[in-house]
């Protein structure tokens, strides 16, 4: 090869775990410039610039999608919770919080992710400056404000309607069709990728009421509206109504679907949609729950922000109890069917901070008895389809982007390798965290 030609990335012996398939060992994958060359079980010929990695091994992997990111999920500095979500500090506090979990997220071999609802376009804010180099992080799919109808779970005046706050944090209130298609065009003007809606109550921490707050038309204006510009729409989905409601209209990331059943999944895998399970939220709130000392509480201001007796907290408790038990047989049957399960939580509160990513993928393997591949795919293959852009990522294929991670372990047969195992990562052709080579310690 003339040398001309070569100045490469060269990663040899490597165990391949592509993204789709189970291992491979003993193979050869070759970086030019941001795509991958060529992936072959021969040596490749070398050139004289070509930078070759020794893998001895280790697992060489596509980077992976966090599928449901709240970049201003995080550390405050007030003394007391905010009276709505989003406004616990400035924005220009936040957008600080939003830099620093997005370092977090590509330390943590994510090299891209999908926003889930935020204040003041902060995903925008984040897209941009990742995008000039201000600062390292993911790629990132940018979401708008949580949109939900008046007086929903989600709407933070329910509970501080007298204050006369005028901002209203990550949610923006749009009541029907008409304004939800301005709404969206407006978003989407200001340089949002994904729209996301709030359709029921429940997960997580309340249990979920067969209801949907937006109608099939509000709904269905919302898909309309964002795919005629080329851009997604996701959905917070717990009641089973809600679910069929979002699958008919189309709307790309289903969140959590607590209570999908038969008709639910033939809908989703018929549309081809993508569903977020988000399930350490739950594990890790129950966990929480059983430390509550009820005889010192008293009420317990937790119920939507009124306080709730111990019997009102019992019900509810044993109602996100017995919907996440059914989440949990219904989880393997998606998986079966061939739906595109994805990874994502609501990372960034104390009991689930940015970088234990790794968790939730053990919640699926450990509690509920999923495949450590089909995790690896879900958090690899069926994330980049989930952003649209499974042609460009997701697999180690030549002619993709070269978003890579070197792992120490196999994260197909112990998942939880990717927590301390990830020793190199690449994003776009470019090291963000350099392994180690033979040559560098002479």
């Amino acid at each position: 090869m003339n040398a001309l030609e070569s100045d490469r990335i060269v990663f040899s012996n490597a165990k391949l775990l592509d993204g789709d398939q189970p291992p491979q060992s003993g193979m050869h994958v070759v970086v030019r410039a941001n795509r991958i060359e060529s992936v072959t079980r021969s040596t490749p010929d070398l050139g004289r610039d070509d930078r070759v990695y020794d893998l001895n091994g280790q697992t060489l992997m596509p980077g992976m999608v966090q599928a449901h990111f709240h970049t201003g999920f995080g550390p405050t500095p007030s003394a007391g919770p905010a009276p709505i979500l989003g406004l616990e500090a400035p924005p220009a506090f936040m957008g600080m919080v939003a830099a620093k979990n997005a370092m977090t997220a590509l330390d943590c071999g994510v090299t891209s992710i999908i926003g889930s609802s935020n204040p003041g376009f902060l995903d925008v804010s984040l897209k941009d400056a990742i995008s000039i180099g201000l600062i390292d992080g993911p790629r990132v799919l940018a979401c708008t404000h949580e949109l939900m109808v008046s007086g929903d779970q989600a709407d933070g005046t329910n509970r501080s309607w007298y204050m006369g706050i005028s901002e209203s944090g990550l949610t923006r209130r749009v009541d029907g069709v008409e304004q939800m298609r301005q709404v969206v065009r407006e978003e989407i003007g200001r340089g949002c990728d994904i729209v996301k809606l709030s359709v029921s109550p429940g997960h997580g921490s309340h249990p979920a009421a067969d209801v949907s707050y937006y109608g099939q038309d509000e709904i269905d204006a919302a898909v309309s509206a964002a795919h005629e510009r080329e851009k997604r729409v996701r959905a917070h989905t717990a009641s089973r109504e809600s679910i069929l409601r979002c699958a008919r209209a189309g709307v790309d990331i289903i969140d959590h679907a607590d209570l999908i059943d038969d008709e639910g999944i033939e809908l989703v895998l018929e549309k081809k949609l993508g569903v977020t399970p988000s399930m350490l939220w739950t594990v890790r709130y129950l966990e929480f729950a059983a430390s509550w000392d009820y005889d010192t509480m008293g009420p317990f201001p937790i119920g939507d922000g009124f306080p709730e007796t111990r019997a009102a907290v019992d019900a509810r408790l044993d109602g996100v109890r017995r919907d996440f038990e059914y989440t949990c047989g219904v989880l393997p049957k998606m998986e079966a069917a061939g739906v595109r399960l994805l990874v994502g939580d609501d990372f960034g509160f104390p009991m689930m901070p940015h970088g234990d990513y790794v968790s939730e993928f053990e919640v699926y393997v450990d509690q509920i008895g999923i495949a450590p591949l089909s995790v690896v795919r879900w958090a690899t293959k069926h994330g980049a389809e989930a952003m649209g852009r499974g042609e460009e990522l997701g697999t180690i294929t030549p002619g993709k982007l070269a978003d890579l991670l070197i792992v120490d372990g196999d994260p197909s047969v112990e998942i939880g390798c990717l927590r301390d195992g990830i020793v190199g990562v690449m994003k776009d052709g470019v090291f963000h965290r350099e392994p180690p080579r033979p040559d560098d310690a002479a």
